[in-house]
C-alpha cells in the first residue's frame, strides 16, 4: 500500500513538472525596434525584456509574430495565452488582463514627407480634416489619437498590416501622415532607406504606456503577479535600464 502511495505521489510530481514546463504562448506584431522578425528569428528590445522576465521565473515561453488584428483575435478567443506590447483601452480590457508594471513608455509621433512644414499638434488636433493618415490595422496609438481616428476627423484613414507599408505610402504621396511610435519609425526609415525622404515630426503627439496582457479565458492571474514582481525589481535595481541600454548599444554596432 505504501509503495502504491509513493508511486502515486511520484506520478503526481511528474505531472506537475510537465505542466510547469509547458511553454506560455505569446503573440505580437512586427514592431521595430520593440519586436522584429527576420526569417525565423524574433528579436527586439521588448522581446529581450520579455524573455529575461520569463527566464527569471523559470517559465518557458514561445513568441509568435503575426498581423496585429490576428494577434488580438487569438487572445480574445483564448487561442493563445498572452500578447505584448499592447496599449490599454476599454475594449481590450474586456478580454485581457494587463500587467500592472508597464513594459515601455512609447512616444507617439507623426511622420511626413520632408519639407511639408506640418505642425504635428495642429495636424492631429486642429486641422485633421486636411490630411490623409496611414495607420496599422487594429493598432492603438493611445486614447487621444484613437479618439480622433474613431471620430472620423481625418480626410481619410488608410489601414495597412505593417508600419513599413505606411512609410512607403507617405513616400509615394498616397498618404500625408503616418502615426507610429518614435523608436519604431526611426528603425523603419533606416530599413526602408527613407531617411532622406521622410521626417519624424517634433514634438511627439502623445506618450503611452505599453504592457503585456493575458487572455481572460486562460486565467493567468498568478503568472501576472509574478511578472509584475520581476519587472518592479528590475526597475528598482537598474537591470531594466541596463537591458534597454545594452540593446541599443548593440544596434549602433551593427
Amino acid at each position: 500500500m505504501i509503495g502504491l502511495r509513493l508511486f502515486a505521489v511520484a506520478a503526481l510530481l511528474q505531472v506537475s513538472q510537465l505542466v510547469a514546463a509547458e511553454p506560455i504562448e505569446l503573440v505580437t506584431l512586427d514592431y521595430p525596434p520593440y519586436i522584429e522578425q527576420k526569417e525565423d528569428r524574433v528579436s527586439g528590445v521588448a522581446v529581450d525584456l520579455v524573455r529575461y522576465v520569463f527566464a527569471e521565473l523559470e517559465q518557458p515561453v514561445t513568441i509568435t509574430v503575426m498581423p496585429w488584428a490576428e494577434a488580438l483575435k487569438s487572445v480574445e478567443s483564448g487561442g493563445t495565452d498572452g500578447i505584448f506590447t499592447i496599449f490599454k483601452n476599454r475594449q481590450r480590457e474586456q478580454f485581457a488582463d494587463y500587467s500592472s508594471q508597464m513594459l515601455f513608455m512609447q512616444n507617439i509621433s507623426l511622420v511626413s514627407l520632408k519639407g511639408r512644414d506640418i505642425s504635428p499638434r495642429v495636424a492631429m488636433f486642429a486641422n485633421s480634416s486636411q490630411f490623409t493618415l496611414c495607420v496599422v490595422n487594429k493598432v492603438s496609438y493611445g486614447k487621444a489619437v484613437d479618439q480622433r481616428i474613431a471620430g472620423g476627423r481625418f480626410k481619410e484613414v488608410i489601414r495597412r498590416e505593417s508600419a513599413s507599408e505606411c512609410a512607403r505610402l507617405i513616400n509615394e504621396q498616397v498618404a500625408d501622415l503616418w502615426v507610429n511610435n518614435e523608436f519604431g519609425a526611426r528603425s523603419i526609415l533606416v530599413k526602408e532607406k527613407l531617411e532622406e525622404q521622410l521626417e519624424i515630426l517634433s514634438p511627439s503627439i502623445d506618450a503611452t504606456q505599453s504592457f503585456i496582457a493575458f487572455s481572460k479565458l486562460r486565467n493567468h492571474s498568478e503568472l501576472l503577479k509574478n511578472i509584475d514582481q520581476v519587472l518592479f525589481e528590475m526597475k528598482q535595481d537598474g537591470r531594466y535600464n541596463s537591458l534597454i541600454y545594452d540593446y541599443f548599444e548593440r544596434l549602433r554596432e551593427e
